[in-house]
């Protein structure tokens, strides 16, 4: 290989990692669920019904979320989606927590009734 070809093939490779560089798809930032503020949620249950709560429950990808419910009847609540669940009992306080990182719309909802409580919407960012 002669010394003018291998220049070519030289400056080809500079101009295509050039190239690339300026032309790659920006990357989204990543967003550390520590930079957004925890979002807890309150629900009372009586009877299998909600009784005091919000209906929607709307957070950003990324948001630590704490699901609290307190009910007068045993029961098993459930985040479809995220297949998270938490044990009710009588009087006691039951939680489920997690980051929220999957964009959508999943319903909370109670086992034995098949009451659906809320709808958590998780928004990118």
């Amino acid at each position: 290989m002669n010394r003018s070809t291998l220049m070519i093939l030289l400056f080809g490779a500079l101009l295509l990692t050039g190239l690339f560089l300026l032309m790659r798809p920006a990357q989204e930032p990543v967003t550390a669920s520590l930079d957004l503020p925890a979002r807890i949620v309150d629900f009372a249950v009586t009877d299998g019904q909600l009784a005091e709560g919000p209906a929607v429950v709307s957070v950003i990808k990324g948001t630590p979320v704490t699901l609290r419910f307190v009910t007068n009847q045993k029961d098993e609540a459930h985040l479809h989606g995220y297949d998270l669940s938490a044990e009710l009992k009588p009087g006691q306080r039951s939680e489920i927590t997690f980051v929220a990182s999957i964009s959508g719309r999943f319903e909370i909802e109670l086992h034995k009734s098949h009451a659906k409580l809320a709808v958590l919407e998780v928004q990118p960012h």
